[in-house]
């Protein structure tokens, strides 16, 4: 990290909280997140739960404002590969019995060290959240892959948990992964009930503060359960289980869906090329009405805006957008 460079700070004064994970990443591939951020004129807090990551970037961030919690994921490193992997996916099977006689707080606490970081990132949360009721709305957020254009809370998000459609073009039923998930974790006829829907991502959710809190607790909730349970040192799982609640009816009339380009997230990951719109001076990425997008999410998967998207972002800002 160049000695040189400014580092935004975050002061937590309106209320709003951002949480994500930073497992084996630095500063460097946090630098987008993070400027471009600061850039929007974002005002609430920052909760980075880490794990692996190097002490010059532990310290910029504190020197951030940026609250750190550390946890540890188990994993085992397999042999001639140095390749690691959830150690709860390979012995899970030898903890069926425990769970049946465990205490709930046991399972939580053995859940939020064991499971993979993408299912125990919900038990991080929720105990934060438990503890910290301070806060008026929410967004648990993906970070290495995520830039903003607009502060993020920037709508009306009343009381509603908020959660974001992929491309329309490709559903549940026909993407491998999320078809899997789903199947794996519920059966084919929950695949054949919701599977003709378009996929919500699980890398962003928002809300009020304590509709977010019911959307992480729920998760636990059936992280917990025993089919869900056996398989949570699987990768991705838990983006199964959100769509699952989303089209479950999980969450009630707090539920608010908002479809891609026509909200304030886009996700780029499955979009093609010819559907990306940008404004025709500062090159910001827009919505189907013409409106910035405050939220851009998977935009390294489009080489191209990789670096560009957050240069084109600091530089709208500078001229005064």
């Amino acid at each position: 990290m160049s000695e040189s460079l400014k580092l935004p700070s975050f002061k937590n004064e309106n209320g709003c909280l951002i949480m994500g994970i930073v497992r084996s990443l630095q500063y460097e591939h946090l630098q987008p997140f993070l400027q471009t951020l600061h850039c929007t004129g974002y005002a609430g807090g920052l909760v980075f739960f880490c794990d692996d990551i190097h002490p010059s970037t532990r310290s910029a961030f504190s020197s951030m404002g940026i609250y750190l919690s550390d946890f540890k994921e188990v994993r085992l490193t397999i042999p001639f590969l140095n390749k690691k992997v959830n150690a709860y996916r390979i012995c899970s099977p030898i903890q069926k019995i425990w769970f049946y006689v465990a205490s709930e707080d046991a399972k939580k606490a053995f859940a939020t060290r064991a499971f993979h970081i993408h299912q125990s990132r919900h038990f991080l949360y929720t105990d934060y959240l438990e503890q910290n009721t301070s806060y008026k709305n929410i967004m648990l957020s993906d970070t290495r892959d995520v830039v903003f254009q607009r502060d993020p809370f920037d709508f009306p998000i009343d009381d509603a948990l908020c959660c974001f459609l992929e491309d329309p073009a490709t559903t549940i039923s026909n993407e491998v992964h999320n078809a899997g998930w789903i199947r794996r974790g519920f059966g084919q006829d929950t695949l054949n009930s919701i599977g003709d829907n378009p996929i919500s991502c699980a890398g962003i959710t928002m809300g009020s503060a304590s509709a977010v809190l019911e959307y992480t607790q729920q998760m636990c909730k059936i992280l917990l359960s025993p089919s869900i349970r056996s398989i949570a040192g699987i990768t991705g799982l838990d983006q199964g289980i959100h769509n699952y609640a989303i089209r479950m009816n999980v969450f009630g009339n707090r539920l608010r869906l908002f479809e891609n380009m026509k909200g304030p997230v886009m996700t780029m990951g499955l979009m093609k090329k010819e559907s990306q719109r940008f404004h025709s001076e500062t090159g910001l990425l827009l919505n189907e009405d013409g409106s910035v997008c405050h939220t851009i999410h998977q935009y390294d998967r489009h080489p191209d805006l990789l670096t560009e998207l957050p240069d084109r972002i600091q530089k709208a800002y500078h001229i005064g957008r």
